[in-house]
This record gives structure tokens, sequence and C-alpha cells, in this order.
């Protein structure tokens, strides 16, 4: 595991640094000791079922040009949590993006490294080809309610987090309401409560990631 604690560069950029940095010291290793994926989530994220296997989400063998799982919102895309496949075509892309305000300096990248993302998958076939968005609730769910029980009516109910869902993501929270906003979570996550940390079997998990990846296949 990798802990960022300071920034490298400005902004939301050390991000894509750090990721990239990361994958080029797993690409310098022997292939048999590297890793096969990564697995970024942000620091306004809490984990809600430790029962849940990451390697559940990953694509089969069929798919060996899938590079990259994301998920998107109302906004367009949501890359605080996603996997990335251990390979050159993502050291490609983590320096298109680190270096995308560089190149276009008059780009409007209103959620900077997160834009850019959009922007290669929207301007590069290369890139999009490789890019799947899987659905939000699997592993980037968004809050419920503040008490963490009840559902938000104002939210759609399929991007909010279900007992048995693995992460809750705080997307847009504000900085000064973080700590408070997700601490009824945080109470739920350490109590262990068995009706939230169902073992995999008991999840739609298998089911829905099955027909997901089948569907996939067939298109």
């Amino acid at each position: 595991m990798t802990v960022l604690r300071k920034p490298i560069l400005g902004g939301l950029w050390t991000k894509p640094a750090i990721i990239l940095s990361t994958l080029i010291e797993e690409m310098e290793k022997p292939e048999e000791e590297r890793a096969q994926w990564l697995f970024w989530f942000d620091a306004d994220t809490i984990l809600m079922n430790p029962n849940i296997p990451l390697e559940s989400f990953l694509p089969p063998p069929q798919f060996p040009d899938t590079h990259i799982l994301l998920t998107k919102d109302w906004n367009g895309m949501n890359n605080g949590v996603f996997f990335l496949r251990v390979h050159p075509w993502s050291i490609q892309f983590l320096s298109a993006t680190v270096s995308y305000p560089v190149v276009h300096p008059d780009a409007h990248l209103l959620w900077e490294d997160q834009s850019v993302m959009n922007r290669l998958k929207k301007e590069h076939e290369y890139f999009s080809r490789s890019m799947v968005y899987c659905p939000l609730r699997w592993f980037n769910a968004y809050r419920r309610n503040q008490n963490a029980t009840d559902i938000n009516p104002k939210k759609p109910t399929h991007f909010q987090i279900h007992p048995g869902d693995i992460i809750v993501h705080f997307a847009g929270t504000p900085a000064n309401e973080l700590e408070s906003t997700m601490m009824p979570y945080l109470e739920v996550a350490e109590s262990h409560r068995p009706e939230w940390e169902l073992p995999l079997e008991q999840t739609g998990y298998l089911r829905e990631i099955g027909e997901f990846w089948e569907e996939k296949s067939e298109s």
C-alpha cells in the first residue's frame, strides 16, 4: 500500500503523479513479482465491507485490453476510486494526464486530473477502447443521509451505499464538513455490524459482476 503524505505537484496533480510513480516501480520488477492491478481510493472514503475481495471486480481473462475500471455519476466520470492495470498503457495514460495542462495551458479543467482523464477518453480512441465504466455502487458508492441509515431521497438510490457494499465515497463534501459527515459511517464500519459486513456470496456482487462482463463480451 502507498499512502501519500505530502504533495508532489500543485492542486490535485499529485494524485496521478504518485500513481504513475508506483506503476513504474511495479513495471521495473520481474513479471512474476509485480502486482497485476493497482486500486486507488481517495482519502474521503471508508471501507464498509472488508469481506469483498477486490479481485471480484476485475475483468475476466478475455478482456486483456481493458486497463482501467472507472465509475460515473450525474456529472460524468468520477475518479475517486478506480482500478488500473499494471501495464505500459497505464503509464502512457497517466503520463498524458499529468502533462495535459502543460500541453494545453488554456484548457478549462474544472476537476483537474479527473477532467483530463475524461477528455482523454473522449479525444483519443487509443485510450477510450481500454476504459470501462462499471456501476458506481460496485466500488465507489456515495453516502446516504447524514445518519448513515436512511436513503437520501434527493439523490439517485442506485448511487447510494447499501449494506454489503464495499466502500462509501464522500465525493463533493466540503473539507470543513468532511469529518462530521464521515463520522456516522466510520462508527458503522468500526462496529463491524453483520448486516453491513456481508459475505460476498450474500451480496448481489457475484450475479451483477458476472452479468456485466457477459454483456460486455457479447457487445
